[in-house]
């Protein structure tokens, strides 16, 4: 586990420690096999215990499901294809080359998946035909909120925990980690599911006075309080030191005193104070004299440089803050005093301060949702509020002390959004969002009596603090709508799948490097099969003398051919580096050349599926191998039509490497072609019309007609022309092409409501904002809209150039 977080580190002292306690505290049994087992189960579960309760909550799941896999592995229960099927599903496999998908109601990658099931496990061989025979029955059983819950078709007689976690992974990848827990309870037990609540006291029966408690701090988590609750317990003295510049004397001193006169000693934030903890080690391992009863808590953020064996001699735990709206409005709540309800008079400052909380538990916790949430995944935290909190006041007793009637809302939103908040924010699209929920909930009508923020989530009224306590505990909801946060209701389906993908991700990143084993092919012949694959499907390089040819009579000078032949060359570059990687890693997996560093890396994420770092530098990316693959080829398919037959009638964007560039030669061509026209007036124009790609007939007049963008967040009605809510389990939606041209500063006017929206490319892992190197964005078309433009700002909705993940 220690892939995955560095502060993961375990022993094999700490092992047989867990080990000898198993021998002693495990059932006893006359018959050698049946006390065997009973030491077995008995030692498995200890060792779920004595690791979980030193991870983080998302990586407590991963580590019960790869204790199950492995568990089942180990005694042959299940193939390695079993495992890389769950893992990988289809990611390696490039549609353009497999089998055509029977309906228009499958996703490309549940189909995918669906092949590769199909072809790596006997059981699942006939399901494409399956769907294909009863694709009603299949489409309902898809379309259901819970398809886990209910029978499956064709196959739900012979289907066991197992194969049904395959099948709920290949085809909704949402219900994952739900099912994921059926499985490890028919594999592990159920109490390898239950939740098992941390017990400090439990901990200190396990250690002695050599043993360093280690807490694994997460944003919003303190452990003191339990640490205190225990001391006083115990009838212990606790020595607290925050540790930072010029506290190691400090902390050297209690340590000191404690060991000796067995004191407990805290350590606070120690990861600003790692050189002492090495010292901390030393005193621990190699001091002749320590007092029985001392004990040393120390309380760190993960950091790369904590010394490891600190680590390994410690009792490691996390305290996560719970999550959620309720949770956050607690955390305010429990900070606010009575004191603090009573510093202003007027009768504003409690709806506010209410309101202030409130929007403060949203910005927190739309994070989770990734992307959608907020580009960047901003701190925003305690201080946050508590600038926001003093101003409030502040501002307040100054309207106060002038009599002053009614609020200046726009001051207050405007010192909240882009001063307090504001002052974290990079991205001018999350300022946008940001200054949205300013402006939704910092008006007066917060002030009237009864409002609500959202159904379920209303204002309360009283003086005393704990009114406003008791209001959160009993009237706001223990599960929060996504719509709390201004989203729709599918992005809790994206929550749910990006959480499955990132368990996918995090057990693929845990396994050794080596072999396949578990009778399986080894990782080299599988590299070495999909190398002799791709190289089958790259496309042939570019003749430079066709390329000359064709641009002298298209005309090389106009500025959409020149950069027509700059993404000629940044592809050309790309196809080189996919052929020299792919026919290198050949010759080293067969020993001919010496496997480097770039080609071992290379043979890593082929096996994983993913795309290698060397083909990912100046191009674009892509989640999986076979996915990105695909674009390669549809890119060469653009530029290679284009040389042939001239310029597309209907370009795809996607397909361009800047985006931004091409935009930019459309603007000058179209100011070249008007009289008098200055290329520093002209601003873009764009309309969506009603067409799809191939409808479109004939070249667009004064600007460009372009597809391949996809909405995330709404849809389109193609019927009115204008932004709607999406349909259920719609993560995406594609949009009709667009028309996009050059118009004079004063001549870009529409008579209907528009939303400015953004265009992301993909450059990196990241799937909307800005890297330092390239920017995702492109350009920010405006799409008609009958709703106000602050409903799809807080939907985060977005134009994206390839069809989601």
């Amino acid at each position: 586990m220690n892939a995955i977080n560095v502060m993961y580190q375990t022993s094999l002292a700490q092992f047989i420690e867990v080990f000898h306690l198993s021998m002693i505290n495990s059932e006893k049994a006359n018959i050698p096999s049946k006390r065997i087992s009973n030491i077995i189960e008995f030692l498995t579960f200890s060792t779920f215990i004595y690791i979980t309760r030193g991870l983080f909550e998302t990586h407590k799941e991963v580590f019960s499901l790869l204790l199950a896999l492995k568990v089942q592995l180990v005694a042959n229960t299940i193939t390695i294809d079993h495992f890389n099927c769950f893992l990988k599903g289809g990611a390696a496999l490039d549609i353009s080359f497999e089998r055509k998908k029977p309906k228009a109601w499958i996703p490309d990658n549940v189909w995918l998946n669906c092949l590769e099931l199909s072809k790596r496990l006997p059981f699942f061989k006939e399901l494409p035909d399956q769907i294909t025979r009863n694709d009603a029955l299949w489409q309902q059983w898809y379309d259901q909120e819970a398809p886990d819950a209910i029978v499956v078709p064709d196959l739900n007689d012979r289907l066991d925990a197992l194969h049904k976690l395959l099948l709920i992974r290949s085809m909704r990848t949402d219900r994952t980690m739900i099912v994921a827990q059926e499985y490890i309870a028919t594999t592990l037990g159920q109490k390898f599911v239950d939740s098992h609540p941390l017990s400090v006291e439990s901990m200190h029966g396990e250690s002695n006075e050599r043993t360093p408690f280690v807490c694994i701090l997460s944003m919003g988590s303190d452990p003191t309080d339990l640490i205190m609750s225990l001391a006083k317990k115990k009838k212990k003295d606790v020595q607290s030191v925050s540790m930072g510049q010029g506290q190691e004397v400090i902390a050297r001193k209690y340590v000191n005193s404690g060991t000796n006169v067995g004191s407990w000693v805290l350590l606070q934030n120690a990861h600003l104070g790692l050189k002492y903890l090495q010292e901390i080690e030393q005193t621990m391992s190699k001091s002749k004299e320590i007092d029985p009863e001392f004990r040393i808590w120390i309380t760190s953020e993960p950091h790369p440089n904590f010394p490891i064996g600190l680590l390994q001699m410690s009792l490691k735990f996390t305290n996560e803050a719970p999550v959620g709206m309720k949770a956050g409005m607690k955390r305010s709540y429990a900070w606010i005093s009575q004191d603090t309800m009573d510093s202003v008079p007027r009768a504003e400052w409690k709806p506010l301060l209410w309101v202030l909380c409130y929007c403060h538990s949203v910005v927190q916790e739309r994070r989770k949702y990734g992307a959608i949430g907020w580009t960047v995944p901003y701190e925003f935290n305690q201080s946050d509020l508590n600038a926001c909190c003093l101003f409030l006041q502040n501002h307040l007793l100054d309207m106060d002390s002038r009599k002053a009637k009614d609020v200046t809302w726009s001051t207050i939103r405007y010192m909240i959004s882009e001063i307090q908040y504001g002052g974290r924010i990079t991205d001018d699209w999350d300022r946008r969002q940001m200054n949205t929920f300013a402006e939704k909930y910092f008006t007066q009508a917060s002030l009237e009596p009864h409002c609500t923020l959202h159904p379920g989530y209303d204002i309360p009224t009283g003086n005393e603090v704990f009114v406003y306590r008791n209001h959160i505990e009993s009237n706001i909801p223990d599960v929060d709508s996504p719509e709390v946060f201004g989203l729709n209701m599918n992005t809790d389906l994206q929550f749910r799948t990006s959480q499955a993908e990132d368990v996918f991700a995090i057990i693929l990143e845990t396994q050794p490097k080596g072999g396949g084993g578990g009778g399986g092919k080894s990782r080299e012949d599988v590299v070495t099969e999909l190398c002799i694959d791709l190289l089958v499907k790259l496309p042939k390089d570019f003749s430079g003398s066709e390329v000359r040819s064709s641009l002298q009579r298209i005309g090389n000078t106009k500025p959409i051919n020149i950069c027509f032949r700059q993404e000629m060359d940044v592809l050309q570059v790309t196809l080189n580096v996919v052929r020299e990687t792919l026919k290198d890693l050949q010759l080293a997996v067969a020993g001919t050349i010496v496997m480097s560093e770039l080609l071992s890396d290379a043979l890593n994420a082929m096996f994983q599926a993913k795309v290698p770092q060397s083909w990912l530098k100046n191009a674009w990316f892509s989640p999986s191998v076979g996915a990105w693959f695909q674009i390669l080829v549809n890119r060469y398919d653009q530029w290679d039509k284009w040389l042939k037959t001239g310029r597309p009638k209907s370009y795809w964007i996607s397909g361009f490497s800047n985006g931004q560039g091409f935009l930019t030669a459309m603007l000058q061509e179209v100011t070249r072609s008007k009289q008098g026209w200055a290329l520093d007036d002209v601003v873009m124009f764009t309309e969506v019309t009603k067409m799809e790609d191939f409808d479109v007939k004939e070249a667009a007049v004064d600007g460009i007609f372009v597809h391949g963008l996809f909405l995330e967040g709404c849809s389109w009605s193609k019927k009115d022309s204008q932004l709607i809510d999406s349909p259920p389990k719609a993560l995406v939606a594609p949009l009709p092409v667009m028309y996009i041209a050059g118009v004079q500063k004063g001549q870009r006017k529409a008579d209907y409501a528009t939303y400015e929206c953004p265009v992301y490319f993909r450059f990196d892992a990241r799937k909307r904002g800005m890297t330092a190197a390239q920017p995702n964005f492109m350009f920010a078309p405006e799409l008609r809209t009958v709703d106000p433009p602050s409903k799809w700002i807080l939907r985060g909705v977005a134009l994206l150039t390839y069809p989601g993940d």
